[in-house]
């Protein structure tokens, strides 16, 4: 258990998950994807990326408050 509070409290760790919530978020962008024109399969790639880039930052600010 340790080692994954490591993990997660590792400042490249919680560095690399913004980079990768933000570049999911630029790609988007940039390919002018609207809601209505994203696939399925596309929105469940981005959703699952960013809710393990969330779920990283959010283990990782627990860890830091105990």
């Amino acid at each position: 258990m340790d080692k994954i509070k490591a993990f997660f409290s590792n400042k490249i760790t919680k560095i690399v998950a913004w980079v990768v919530l933000c570049i999911c978020a630029v790609i988007l962008i940039i390919g002018g994807a609207t809601a209505e024109s994203i696939s399925g399969g596309v929105a469940l790639v981005a959703g699952i990326v960013s809710a393990v880039s969330a779920l990283i930052s959010f283990i990782g600010g627990m860890i830091k408050k105990e």
